[in-house]
């Protein structure tokens, strides 16, 4: 392409700014593959995504469909394309393919996710399975890994599962198990499709590492209250949450991944706000479940916010959950007594009763020193900072620190070497460490992972010594009487909608995109057209004010 006059690019502009989404633009031409060629750049008004949605879908629905029915296409067409292979079916509840890193897109380490799968099951045995059979519905069965890993469990199973190539193996393997083929329905349909099941009566609901693949806080929100429909379930346990309120922690990771470790501050903060623009899982604040009882009154009575337990430092223990909800049971067998023995027996810790981990400059050492000495029956600790993600919240201060400073040369990443030593300097425990702690001065604890916002990722924590039945949940159907802490939230003085990111909004960018460039198609020759249109949160102005268009050059290389 012949290089266009500035008049040419000016034209081009005044186009883009033409769309009512548009709030800025800026065209360059550059030097790509040894060509010439277009490139252009548009910021949007404040409103322009969720005006988007409303107007392509009415609330947002047709759009949600569609994120559903691509998630549909993917697993069909990919994870499950190769379900019926003998090797697959040797691997039966601990199938992990499909499980691909989202740092980098390579296989997860089989041996890290036997230890997230123990770990899971452990999770779901532990709040969700009495001690006799439990009935249970899960939604999203997939390979069948959570089905066939509680077999022992089972008193029945109901599962739906969008996929048909799942459907299909996971019935026929359940069909081959003479103690499960009678006890296991799996339908075709997706996580509203109730309908589909019958009337089960299930005591266990299961969602675990389904609901990124939702479209919208609204569907999640449909779900849940199709599943309080159930009169009979006791627990809901959603498994594998990706935790909206650790989401720039997590971005830091990936950046780092796709910047070889190596990033001037500048740089990295460019890359993080391009995955961020390019994120199209759901992703949710532990917030949202921890004030479903203020939405749910009477009905969801308790939540427990749960972190993975785990050696491995992952994505799934470093920036996944579990959202344990205990449900006030309508089931007539166990009626009101039950409902108000789970009421009374939830336990507290009144607030100046907290020992603030940070404020007290409490480490390991100092944490186990007061549990081995002191010995008191209860000792409650909050704003534990988490030891797997202690080095990106050290990354993100900097970011801030940095601000507005020239980074940006090439070789300017040896700061993240000094973060990196002062992360390590900084005390921190995982949840591993906290069992570990707990165990060797004899005493039991309790980890919630509920004020990730606020704490910016860190715990709280109870240490307590074994009680007994009358101060446990026992007789209610919980495993081995477990004791059950009522954890600070930070839900409160919240708006609901921050609660998660939306999904939708990258459809909406992606509507938007496609509309600029059928208006320059059509008022425009080809050769004018530019090659790609990116849309920024901020066009880069020089020092008096004008578009640095050397800075946007460079987020073409």
């Amino acid at each position: 392409m012949d290089t266009l006059e500035a008049e040419d690019i000016h034209a081009i502009e005044q186009l883009l700014r033409s769309h009512e989404s548009v709030k800025d633009a800026a065209v360059l031409s550059v030097q790509k593959y040894g060509e010439n060629m277009l490139v252009g750049f548009v910021t949007l008004h404040d409103q322009a995504l969720e005006n988007q949605i409303r107007t392509l879908g009415q609330s947002g629905d047709e759009f949600e469909a569609e994120q559903v029915q691509l998630w549909e296409s993917v697993f069909d067409r990919r994870v499950y394309a190769t379900i019926d292979d003998e090797a697959r079916r040797e691997t039966v509840g601990r199938d992990f393919t499909g499980w691909i890193s989202a740092y980098d897109g390579s296989l997860l380490d089989k041996t890290d996710m036997n230890e997230w799968l123990d770990d899971t099951i452990d999770m779901m045995v532990t709040h969700g399975i009495r001690d006799g059979p439990v009935s249970i519905v899960e939604l999203g069965t997939g390979s069948g890994m959570i089905l066939f890993s509680l077999a022992r469990h089972l008193h029945s199973y109901h599962g739906i599962e969008p996929s048909r190539r799942a459907v299909d193996f996971v019935s026929a393997t359940a069909q081959s198990i003479p103690e499960l083929a009678d006890k296991v329905h799996v339908y075709e349909g997706t996580a509203t499709d109730f309908h589909l099941l019958g009337s089960p009566s299930p005591d266990l609901v299961v969602i675990n590492s389904v609901a990124q693949y939702f479209p919208s806080q609204a569907y999640l929100l449909e779900v849940v209250e199709g599943i309080l429909k159930f009169g009979s379930v006791q627990t809901v346990v959603f498994g594998d949450i990706r935790s909206f309120a650790l989401q720039k922690e997590f971005l830091v990771t990936k950046a780092l991944h796709a910047t070889g470790g190596k990033a001037s501050k500048g740089a990295l903060r460019e890359k993080i706000s391009e995955l961020e623009q390019a994120e199209i899982e759901f992703m949710i604040d532990p917030a949202f479940f921890t004030s479903l009882p203020d939405r749910f009154p009477g009905i969801v009575e308790h939540v427990c916010i749960v972190p993975k337990k785990m050696k491995a430092t992952n994505e799934l223990s470093c920036y996944r959950y579990a959202a344990v909800l205990y449900i006030a049971s309508k089931n007539q067998q166990n009626g009101e007594k039950q409902q108000q023995h789970l009421v009374n027996n939830i336990r507290e810790v009144a607030d100046d009763e907290w020992i603030d981990f940070v404020a007290h400059r409490l480490d390991r050492a100092t944490l186990s020193h007061r549990l081995t000495t002191k010995s008191p029956d209860i000792m409650a600790v909050s704003n534990i900072p988490y030891s797997k993600t202690a080095f990106e919240r050290h990354c993100l201060d900097a970011l801030v620190d940095g601000k507005g400073q020239e980074e940006n040369a090439d070789d300017d990443s040896a700061w993240l070497a000094s973060v990196r030593q002062s992360s390590q300097e900084s005390p921190s425990l995982s949840a591993l460490d906290l069992a570990n702690i707990a165990q060797e001065a004899d005493y039991q604890v309790e980890t919630s992972w509920a004020r990730q916002f606020s704490q910016r990722g860190g715990f709280d924590a109870i240490f307590y010594r074994e009680q007994q039945t009358s101060d446990t949940v026992a007789g209610s159907g919980r495993r081995g009487g477990k004791a059950l802490w009522r954890f600070p939230t930070d839900h409160s003085d919240r708006e609901p909608s921050a609660f998660s990111n939306q999904p939708l909004q990258q459809q909406a960018r992606q509507t938007i995109q496609r509309q600029l460039f059928e208006t320059l198609e059509d008022q425009l020759p080809m050769e004018s057209v530019p090659e790609d249109i990116v849309i920024l949160s901020a066009l880069p102005s020089t020092e008096d004010g004008k578009v640095d268009r050397q800075a946007l050059s460079e987020k073409t290389n």
